[in-house]
């Protein structure tokens, strides 16, 4: 016999071996719990004897700065956008950190009277954050005359 089949064929019976070990030790959870580390063992072996090309990296090319330039250099910026990104996910945190930071540059604008900070403060904190129109309409306001 061809020594590749009687590899494959050892390999199968081991397999099957392990599944049935598997539902035998834990039910359908062992028997889940073989499958997955034996499709990942097959994954591994399968990879390695494919002949080709090299696979390329899916890690993105590290980019150029400016050696003068650093993100830490501008903490105020980091802070804020950090803030936009948590204000368009969840309520509490627009009504908690952006409202206010908004509510601040519209009075240092001479503004306050004339922006709308979307709305009343809302009562449900709990709810979903605001959208991008509203932030984009806000903006505008306060860049507006």
């Amino acid at each position: 016999m061809n020594r590749r089949r009687i590899l494959a064929a050892a390999t199968v019976t081991g397999i099957a071996a392990a599944l049935f070990a598997g539902y035998a030790a834990a039910g359908t959870t062992g028997l889940i719990d073989v499958a997955t580390v034996a499709t990942l063992g097959v994954l591994i072996v399968a990879r390695g004897t494919v002949r080709g090309e090299k696979p390329r990296t899916v890690r993105p090319r590290k980019q150029r700065r400016d050696p003068g330039r650093r993100p830490a250099d501008f903490p105020a910026y980091a802070t804020i956008a950090s803030d936009v990104e948590w204000a368009r996910m969840s309520q509490r945190h627009y009504e908690h950190s952006l409202r206010p930071r908004l509510a601040r540059l519209a009075a240092a604008l001479g503004k306050s009277p004339a922006v709308d900070l979307a709305g009343p403060p809302a009562k449900d904190t709990d709810g979903p954050g605001v959208d991008l129109a509203t932030l984009e309409r806000i903006v505008t306001q306060l860049e507006g005359p």
